[in-house]
């Protein structure tokens, strides 16, 4: 049901935005059940959490402050083990101590125990929130999703007692939710999320680099994940052994290990329809940077299905600038209303030196833009792969 997503994030909206009054006549019109729910903080005391009385809870937390200060130092406490311990079906992790956050919480466990069955459910603060974006990292449940999720960061999560005893806890790890749940997914179990909440949105930019430096060690666990990507444990099949390739390609090319990236798109250069290969084999040397080198293998892919809509997503987010260049690039960028590759590549030369300006934050969202669709289109390769694209395109239209 590729509606689903999107149905539940607008339900769970409502309920996060619903007055004292409003919520009740809510509760008793769709929930039938109103769980119980552990509710593990971490971060100091904030001002907001001084005093929960009159809050307006959906459920009953019980609030268990733990006084860890971050996601990755809990994971390896003692903490993260009573996770799985207690009464309750349904124990929930607030990465901070908000009001706002433990609330948001108790509306997840609310969702969870009247909702489908799932393993957990989460808030996903989106690499691009941008209502023209695609972004794939809003839908961890869809296809291979989870596996490009960890570019994203995430609110409170709730999850089912019995599944962190049935597959482990969460590992002593830099992002041990992201961990959890993709090896959650490997099993086949479902999982639920939404958007986060505009107040709990962070401020950190985590669109992709134009020209990243390699992870360190602290990610070796995604990239254990990436290596042992399976298709059938995502419920995909290939179409051949070149599309899988070229998704393989695509994944670590996703999370910048581009020398991985590159030895797999190298291994099929010229196969396969379209040459997805070849095209995630240009946008790793545009990111190494060898910006000659990718206007090479833009050159070997020619035209591409995704070129009509970049152009104007990028016509769009240049559009919005007061950079006082962005309107010679957006001239550049589609001479004859035709997308220009090689302009992109030039401006990425261009904003390189510092990723922080107005004009190269436009290009890194362009960029992960493109990314998005040539991952959307390397997906749908393989027989249901093209799941993502129904949960993109429904995310746009809500």
């Amino acid at each position: 049901m590729p509606n689903r997503p999107v149905a539940d994030a607008a339900r769970i909206g409502v309920f996060l935005a619903a007055s004292p009054a409003n919520l009740g006549v809510l509760l008793e019109s769709t929930m039938t059940i109103q769980p119980s729910v552990d509710v593990f903080v971490l971060g100091p005391p904030s001002e907001s959490s001084e005093d929960m009385d009159g809050v307006n809870w959906p459920v009953a937390p019980k609030v268990i402050r733990t006084g860890v200060g971050k996601l990755a130092d809990f994971a390896g406490t003692p903490w993260a083990e009573r996770l799985a311990e207690g009464e309750g079906e349904l124990v929930a992790l607030a990465c901070d101590d908000r009001i706002e956050s433990i609330r948001a919480a108790a509306v997840l466990a609310l969702f969870m125990a009247n909702g489908p069955d799932v393993a957990a459910r989460l808030m996903i603060d989106p690499v691009d929130s941008w209502k023209e974006s695609i972004d794939l990292t809003k839908y961890p449940s869809v296809g291979i999703n989870v596996l490009l999720a960890p570019r994203a960061a995430h609110g409170p999560i709730v999850f089912r007692r019995n599944k962190l005893k049935e597959i482990g806890g969460l590992r002593p790890v830099i992002e041990p939710v992201w961990d959890w749940l993709i090896r959650v997914a490997r099993k086949g179990e479902r999982i639920g999320s939404t958007e986060i909440d505009l107040d709990l949105r962070s401020t950190t930019c985590r669109l992709p680099l134009l020209a990243p430096s390699r992870p360190g060690k602290e990610s070796d666990w995604l990239l254990g994940h990436l290596h042992d990507f399976s298709p059938k444990e995502f419920g995909m099949v290939p179409d051949s052994a070149v599309s899988e390739t070229a998704l393989r390609a695509g994944l670590f090319l996703w999370h910048d290990y581009l020398d991985e990236s590159h030895r797999l798109s190298q291994s099929i250069e010229g196969e396969g329809e379209d040459q997805l290969g070849d095209y995630w084999h240009a946008l790793m040397h545009r990111r190494e940077p060898d910006y000659s080198n990718a206007k090479y293998w833009f050159r070997q892919i020619g035209q591409q299905q995704t070129f009509r809509s970049l152009r104007k997503f990028a016509d769009e987010t240049l559009a919005n600038l007061e950079d006082p260049g962005a309107g010679r690039w957006r001239d550049r960028l589609q001479p004859g209303a035709k997308w220009d590759p090689f302009a992109f590549v030039d401006l990425c030369e261009e904003c390189a030196a510092d990723e922080e300006s107005e004009l190269a934050l436009a290009a890194r969202r362009i960029q992960y833009f493109e990314m998005s669709l040539l991952m959307r289109m390397t997906a749908s390769r393989m027989r249901g792969g093209d799941s993502a694209s129904s949960i993109a395109l429904a995310a746009k239209r809500a």
